[in-house]
């Protein structure tokens, strides 16, 4: 099963695992930034595909409103495929952000992708506040992340 509980909290996480081919590699043999997020896209929808197969839970419709990236180590030719852990940092009224962190094989963090993401009325095609229910589906994968820990994995001898 592809959620693992996280000790601390209850909640989980989910995880996903992409073969990396030559194309995701760039002229100095590292995987091209632009890469990472498609793995994320990729790992979001087979994150909503599986909470909505595995757990039976309903998804809210939701559209993405702003993506960040982070990049403190490259991920090496040697790699076979990246691991991909999804969880929710934050939940509001009306958005959430949803944490990804691409993983090399020794389970080291490559890449945080930070997405925010809004509730939406499929009708009117607007934002709307979550509901009741979608808040509690959301905490499901809620795991706080302290603000130091979005730094901690620095590169060592990092150009100022």
């Amino acid at each position: 099963m592809p959620f693992i509980k996280h000790e601390e909290t209850g909640a989980r996480w989910h995880t996903c695992h992409r073969e990396l081919r030559w194309t995701d590699f760039d002229q100095y043999q590292h995987v091209n930034n632009a890469k990472y997020l498609e793995f994320a896209q990729d790992a979001r929808m087979v994150f909503l595909r599986d909470v909505l197969t595995e757990m039976d839970i309903a998804v809210p419709p939701f559209f993405v409103r702003h993506t960040t990236i982070d990049y403190p180590r490259p991920l090496s030719p040697g790699e076979n495929e990246v691991a991909v852990r999804t969880f929710v940092t934050q939940v509001g009224t009306k958005s959430c952000v949803m944490r990804q962190e691409c993983r090399d094989s020794n389970s080291n963090v490559v890449c945080t992708v930070d997405t925010v993401m809004v509730g939406v009325d499929m009708m009117t095609g607007k934002s709307r506040a979550w509901s009741e229910e979608d808040i509690k589906n959301l905490n499901l994968f809620f795991i706080p992340v302290e603000e130091d820990e979005q730094n901690a994995d620095d590169i060592e001898g990092e150009v100022a």
